[in-house]
This record gives structure tokens, C-alpha cells and sequence, in this order.
């Protein structure tokens, strides 16, 4: 992955980290109740899990994860395509692409790759504590920020991978920079995750309610504004 979109990345998480903060979530240390395999990822979030599985050396744990990983399929839509129908007036539901099972990352209900776990994990919270098959509680303008962030990261990761989190690492997996995993994983598995993704797509407009933007508005401009090096995020992801 470039440093400059690794950069962006830690950026937004951290920028959201702040944004998000003052919620009063219910969620604890071994509170994973939230926690599946219906989890979607950019490359840019995939490599950024496999550097940690690599600078840890934990490459033959990580195999051993994605061999658990449950049916999945390929996706229709990506978080932008979705926007996009939307912003055209079609009247859509958002898909789910993997397993409700438990993520395979889980242990002892703790996530093992906790530092680079990807923004669907860093947003997903409650401000009551959840049980299997119960649901998160949530304010709407939360849960629309937190798509609109979704939606920026796929824009950064656009033309690359996108897709269920374990179909997307199993892509990665056959990548030059990560010869670490031949003969971890069976020949065909690489190929077989990339039939199950499509490509991240370019930001085509938010799905914000004008009430929600008092709220919202802050996060999007500390997001864009944040510099990465002499330049803005939303220079950089404009192309300027």
C-alpha cells in the first residue's frame, strides 16, 4: 500500500476516534456480541491488517482464520454504488455479503488484530449493551456518518479490492509482497476470494439528511481538512 493512503487511513480513523468519543457507547473489553463475518473492507484496510499479521509474524494464525471463513458471495453493490442508486432515486436495501457467524479473529471475545481493524469495526457500537440477536442502539445521524466515512475510505481505496473483510485478505494473500503465505493457503484460495469482490468505486455524493448536518458536518471537514504533508486530505483525494 502507498504511505500516502496508509496515512489517509490512520488519519480518518483517528479524526473519527475523536469525532465519535463523546458518545456514551455501552461497549466494553470482551463485548462482542456485534462481532461477524459480515464485515466489508477496502483493499487499502486489507493491507494495512496484513502488515500487522506480518510484523507479528502470526502469518500461519491468519491462514488458519481464513480457512474458518463461512459461505459468502459476490457483492451487487459497494457502499458507493449504493449511494449512487440512492442519490438517482431508486428505492434500495443494503446487502450483507458474509457469514453472521463469529468473526474468526475472536479470541476469548477479544479481536486479535484490534490495531488495524477496519472502520466497520471502529464505527460499530451501541449505547446499550448487546446480546446475540439483539440490537444495537444507535442515533440515525451516528449511523449516517459513519456510512459517510464508508463511503470516503472507499473512494481512497477506488479501483482496488473491495468486499467481505476475509474474502479481500485471501485476495491479498497471493500478492508479491506477501510471498510470506505460499503453501499456507491452498493454490486456488486467492482466486477463488477474488470471484466473491468487486472494485471500490469513487465518492458520488453523500446520503446526508439536511437536519443531520449540524452534527455531521464537523467530522466531514476535519476529515478533509487534515493535512498529510503540505497538502489536504481533499486535495489529495481530488487529485490536486
Amino acid at each position: 500500500m502507498p504511505p500516502l493512503k496508509e496515512d489517509i487511513l490512520q488519519g480518518i480513523y483517528e479524526v473519527f476516534g475523536e469525532w465519535s468519543a463523546p458518545f456514551p457507547f455501552a461497549c466494553e473489553k470482551q463485548c462482542s456480541a456485534c462481532c461477524t463475518q459480515n464485515v466489508t473492507v477496502t483493499a487499502v484496510e486489507g493491507e494495512l491488517i496484513h502488515r500487522l499479521i506480518h510484523d507479528g509474524r502470526r502469518e500461519s494464525w491468519l491462514a488458519e482464520r481464513l480457512l474458518e471463513k463461512g459461505e459468502t458471495r459476490r457483492p451487487l453493490m459497494t457502499t458507493n454504488d449504493f449511494a449512487e442508486a440512492c442519490l438517482q432515486g431508486e428505492d434500495l436495501q443494503p446487502e450483507q455479503y458474509g457469514s453472521p457467524a463469529p468473526c474468526p479473529f475472536l479470541n476469548k471475545n477479544c479481536c486479535m488484530i484490534y490495531e488495524a481493524r477496519p472502520f466497520a469495526c471502529r464505527c460499530f457500537a451501541s449505547e446499550q449493551r448487546c446480546f446475540p440477536g439483539s440490537s444495537a442502539l444507535l442515533p440515525e445521524y451516528y449511523l449516517s456518518a459513519c456510512t459517510a466515512v464508508m463511503q470516503i475510505i472507499e473512494h481512497l481505496g477506488q479501483r482496488e479490492y473491495w468486499g467481505n473483510m476475509l474474502d479481500v485478505l485471501a485476495a491479498l494473500s497471493d500478492l508479491p509482497e506477501n510471498s510470506h503465505y505460499a503453501g499456507l493457503l491452498p493454490p486456488s484460495f486467492a482466486d477463488q476470494a477474488r470471484a466473491h469482490i468487486v472494485k471500490a468505486k469513487p465518492l458520488p455524493g453523500f446520503l446526508l439528511l439536511e437536519g443531520e448536518m449540524d452534527r455531521i458536518a464537523p467530522l466531514l471537514e476535519a476529515i478533509f481538512t487534515r493535512k498529510i504533508g503540505e497538502k489536504t486530505v481533499e486535495s489529495i483525494l481530488n487529485n490536486r
